[in-house]
């Protein structure tokens, strides 16, 4: 199974598991703004804040507080954890739950997932960087274990880049799960 296949797999499953909330493939940040790049992230959970004003900071405190999306995060997370081992040893900053799911508050999407297989370090990053960016809480799931290492290698450099204070970016709010883990969370209580 590719990857995009894997994406069209999970878009409904994901959007049965969280009949109140939009889940968006292929989402795009910014629509109509020819002058500024748009990301687009693999799968998006919404609610969405696209339009200009006050953020949705205060919607998606509740949405993180039920039952259902807060068992799914916390699943994730420990699952990150797992992955993560002894690489906290080295830079990565892995701050408790309840701070991680309340660390982006001016989120475009309430998830914003990436699905990565084969791309370059370079590409990772960006999915890394605007994962997080758009996302409350931003995911990574590698694919293969050659890209579950370059996720973690690149936590270990943004942590670096923050300890030595260099210009860096916090990617803390990213959590990275193999597709197996995710699979096996997203499918529980259906």
């Amino acid at each position: 199974m590719t990857a995009t296949e894997y994406q069209n797999l999970l878009t409904p499953i994901m959007t049965e598991k969280f009949e109140n909330l939009e889940v968006v493939s292929e989402w795009r940040a910014f629509t109509g703004m020819n002058y500024q790049y748009s990301p687009r992230v693999d799968i998006a959970v919404g609610p969405f804040s696209v339009a200009p004003g006050p953020n949705r900071t205060a919607e998606y405190n509740e949405i993180i507080q039920r039952p259902l999306i807060e068992s799914f995060l916390r699943n994730i997370y420990d699952a990150h954890i797992e992955n993560i081992g002894e690489e906290w040893l080295n830079e990565i900053n892995i701050p408790d739950f309840d701070i991680l799911i309340r660390k982006n508050k001016n989120a475009r999407c309430l998830m914003s997932i990436e699905i990565e297989n084969s791309s370059t370090r370079k590409h990772i990053m960006g999915s890394m960087i605007n994962a997080a960016s758009l996302g409350r809480v931003g995911i990574g799931i590698a694919y293969n274990d050659s890209v579950l290492r370059t996720f973690i290698r690149m936590l270990n450099y943004m942590g670096f880049l923050k300890r030595v204070e260099k210009n860096a970016y916090d990617t803390t709010n990213f959590l990275i799960v193999t597709k197996e883990q995710f699979q096996e969370i997203v499918n529980q209580n259906i």
